[in-house]
C-alpha cells in the first residue's frame, strides 16, 4: 500500500505566517495615489459642454457608467489607458499641464 504523506498546509486556505509573510510595520508610511480634484472637473465640465450624460460617455469609451460617475466624483483614480480614452472623447487634456484645455 502507498504511504500517504500530509504536507504543511496542503489543501487548506490558512495564509502563511513567519519569516516569509510580508508585514507592514505601524511606523511605515504608505502612500496613497490621489486624483486632482481638476482632473474630475475637467471630465465633468467638458462632458457637460458636449451635451451628453455619463452613460453616453462610458458607452464612447468602453466603460460602464458607474466608471465615470466615480471618476467625476473623485471616488477613483483612472488609470492612464482610461484617462487616454477620455482625453479622446473629451477632446480635453486630462494628464500633465494645461488640465482641461482643449486637445491640440
Amino acid at each position: 500500500m502507498a504511504d500517504i504523506v500530509k504536507k504543511y498546509n496542503a489543501g487548506t486556505n490558512k495564509v502563511a505566517t513567519g519569516i516569509n509573510a510580508k508585514k507592514i510595520e505601524e511606523s511605515e508610511d504608505v502612500k496613497i495615489p490621489e486624483l486632482k480634484v481638476s482632473v474630475s472637473r475637467a471630465i465633468q465640465k467638458a462632458r457637460v459642454a458636449m451635451g451628453i450624460n455619463q452613460k453616453e460617455l462610458a458607452i464612447k469609451i468602453n466603460e460602464r457608467q458607474g466608471v465615470v460617475n466615480d471618476y467625476e466624483n473623485g471616488n477613483a483614480i483612472p488609470s492612464q489607458a482610461v484617462l487616454g480614452k477620455l482625453e479622446k472623447a473629451l477632446n480635453v487634456k486630462l494628464r500633465g499641464k494645461d488640465i482641461g484645455s482643449p486637445l491640440k
